[in-house]
């Protein structure tokens, strides 16, 4: 297959920086590789332009901003996320064949997932994609589905508390939870890029770190922090009332973190259940433990260290 021209979107973000770096190592391999933003924050991003990647200064929503390209990674986050039904159709008018949504997460098309208020903006795009490759039979997505990073594994959305020493969570201690590390997930994605195309416009890729559970995360903290945390496993309902209730107050940080805390709490859900694809790609993930080690730093207590 030829190589690929690649457009990059929300590369100021925690995922884009680093699918943005590994882009870029593997820039020889690419026809074209550049980042998509404006020209107020174009600054942002002097230091990766300074190292060679190409900086496109347009809107997200119009063809022009993707000329020249095959292949766009969207990489926008919860609030923007919105945004990429219209990022589809620019691009597509522009002559785009291959989409990578924001998705990096869950198999959303399961279960729980498909009504689930956190990943409402998620299900829009899906949706979308799949009329849009029925009036565009050239046009191609990829979905990479990865379970969470593992560098979130310790944020508060997740109920963990490294300073105060407490893990909280609406479900029990055998729930178990798909992660990988960020670092391979852009590893995966960027391999993706010169793995053959599906049969189908719809192409997906399921490769996660490992499937943990929660109790277990927990005890991995422990071992490496050496001490005691205070565990707080509360009903799943909880969550799903907490979630309605911000909701009512308009507090959408609020009603998206209860609903994603309701629904790792369900036993009935994986993020990303089997069959796996790990076996395409020459990756061997990080393990959660090497991961957490990784990210607490030198220093015992300290707060994560995102290196």
């Amino acid at each position: 297959m030829s190589s690929p021209s690649v457009l990059l979107i929300g590369s100021g973000g925690y995922v884009g920086h680093f699918v943005s770096e590994q882009c870029l190592r593997n820039r020889s391999r690419l026809r074209r590789l550049a980042i998509l933003t404006t020209e107020e924050k174009r600054s942002k991003f002097s230091d990766i332009e300074a190292r060679g990647m190409e900086i496109v200064l347009g809107p997200f929503d119009s063809p022009e901003s993707f000329k020249g390209f095959d292949t766009v990674i969207c990489m926008l986050g919860n609030h923007a996320m919105k945004r990429q039904p219209a990022i589809i159709d620019a691009a597509v008018s522009a002559g785009v064949n291959e989409f990578y949504p924001s998705e990096f997460g869950s198999d959303i098309s399961q279960g729980g997932y498909l009504t689930n208020r956190y990943f409402r903006d998620k299900q829009v795009t899906r949706r979308h994609l799949v009329e849009m490759a029925k009036r565009v039979p050239e046009f191609n997505y990829t979905y990479l589905l990865t379970g969470g990073f593992a560098e979130f594994a310790l944020e508060p959305i997740f109920g963990t508390d490294i300073e105060k020493h407490t893990f909280t969570f609406y479900g029990t201690p055998d729930k178990q939870e798909p992660f990988t590390a960020i670092r391979d997930v852009s590893k995966y994605l960027v391999e993706s890029l010169f793995l053959p195309k599906s049969p189908t416009q719809e192409r997906q890729f399921r490769v996660i770190g490992g499937l943990y559970a929660w109790g277990d995360i927990i005890d991995m903290v422990e071992r490496i922090q050496e001490v005691k945390y205070t565990h707080t496993y509360l009903p799943q309902q909880a969550a799903v009332d907490a979630a309605a209730e911000c909701a009512k107050k308009g507090d959408v940080d609020g009603e998206l973190a209860f609903s994603l805390k309701a629904l790792m709490g369900d036993t009935k859900e994986i993020g990303v259940p089997k069959p796996w694809d790990n076996d395409k790609f020459d990756i061997e993930p990080e393990g959660l433990e090497d991961s957490l080690k990784r990210f607490f730093g030198e220093r015992k207590g300290s707060k994560i260290c995102l290196l």
